[in-house]
């Protein structure tokens, strides 16, 4: 009966039917620690992060070379890490020394118990609880005049609900992916606190929404057929251009930033397989930072306003996005913020060839804070200098 119920679901998964897709106003790719400081990071952005978030920032670097390394981050959500530590293996004490008394037909017999049991209560749990995972890479070169990435990043989501609009259980599934090259540079002026940037982006993306009644069977018989979870692994595909302009005054201790970014100039069209997206719309955005610093050390406050005229109909909760990143040392980072109507944390560790960084913030599925909430952990290991 586990196996069956293991099988339904995937089947499901496979065989449900395209609704519709998604585009948010957020970058393609983010650095986490910029997500730990609430995802404002037009006037100050992290390694990779500075091409797709504002590239006129690649200037301020203090030295040449910017960043030169790759990152690796993995992504779940809480329920998903708290099923996975149920299902962990336990140790080899307590009823293990007593089963070994047994005879092994009744060994293999209370084994296979023990695993249809498990793998009906992972079922269960997936059915009651959403479950988001995700993986992101990317390998980048970054200088004061020049930088240049690629990256991949991944997200699934998976959630179930008693009653759907049909009034019957229903399995949603989400997918968003996005992969591609990014080149940006800076473009300096003869005013030294005006600097204007420009990123140029090859895309690969798909962003799906697909649901199903658990109990259609005509849903559910049409799983075999290639064409139905074609566009679940299809991408679409598409040439950007991204303009940015900031605004930097500095100061002995205290610096004050501004800028202006306009992502996917003229709308970017995409071209592929997949249900969508079919274009990137043009998102006008503004930022405001305040830096509070000493020679080492750094205390930087920011504020993005996302996609000013609205082209995605996105609630105004998650246009707004505000957080502090602090520097210590220029080896250890804490950062916390407002992200989506939730608060945000994370950490950075700077050990020269090496850094990690643990973020956790929430993402908002639905239309207002409180619908359909992912509470996500993200960890992140670099290499590089």
């Amino acid at each position: 009966m586990a196996r069956f119920s293991v099988a339904l679901l995937f089947s499901l998964i496979l065989g449900a039917q395209a609704a519709h897709a998604k585009k948010t106003v957020e970058p393609v790719y983010q650095d986490p620690f910029d997500l730990a400081a609430g995802g404002a990071s037009l006037t100050r952005a992290s390694k990779e992060g500075t091409l797709f978030s504002n590239p006129a920032l690649l200037h301020l670097a203090s030295g040449f070379i910017r960043w030169i390394g790759s990152s690796t981050t993995l992504t779940i959500n809480k329920e998903s890490f708290n099923t996975a530590k149920k299902f962990l293996p336990k140790s080899a004490g307590g009823t293990g020394g007593a089963s070994s008394t047994g005879s092994p037909s009744t060994d293999s017999s209370s084994n296979n118990s023990s695993t249809a049991n498990s793998s009906a209560e992972i079922v269960d749990d997936v059915l009651k609880n959403p479950v988001r995972l995700g993986w992101g890479e990317a390998i980048s070169l970054l200088t004061r005049r020049v930088g240049g990435a690629f990256f991949s990043r991944f997200e699934l989501d998976l959630g179930a609900h008693e009653y759907g609009p049909a009034g019957l259980p229903q399995i949603e599934l989400q997918t968003e992916s996005y992969n591609g090259f990014a080149l940006g540079a800076p473009v300096p002026t003869p005013l030294s606190w005006l600097i204007f940037g420009v990123t140029a982006k090859y895309i690969m993306a798909s962003e799906e929404y697909v649901s199903a009644d658990l109990v259609d069977q005509t849903q559910i018989s049409k799983y075999s057929d290639p064409k139905m979870a074609k566009s679940l692994y299809s991408q679409n595909s598409g040439v950007g251009l991204d303009l940015a302009a900031l605004l930097f005054f500095q100061g002995s201790s205290v610096d004050l930033t501004m800028a202006a970014k306009a992502d996917d100039i003229g709308d970017t069209q995409m071209a592929g397989d997949s249900s969508g997206p079919k274009q990137l719309k043009q998102v006008n955005s503004a930022g405001l930072g305040l830096t509070l610093h000493t020679g080492a050390d750094a205390i930087h406050l920011s504020a993005d306003y996302r996609d000013i005229g609205n082209a995605y109909k996105q609630p105004l909760f998650k246009r707004i996005y505000a957080g502090t990143k602090v520097t210590l040392r220029q080896h250890l980072g804490v950062a916390a913020g407002f992200y989506q109507g939730y608060p945000s944390i994370g950490a950075e560790v700077d050990l020269f060839f090496l850094r990690l960084a643990l973020t956790a913030y929430t993402r908002e599925l639905g239309d207002h804070p409180g619908v359909a909430p992912r509470h996500m952990y993200m960890f992140s290991l670099s290499t590089g200098f």
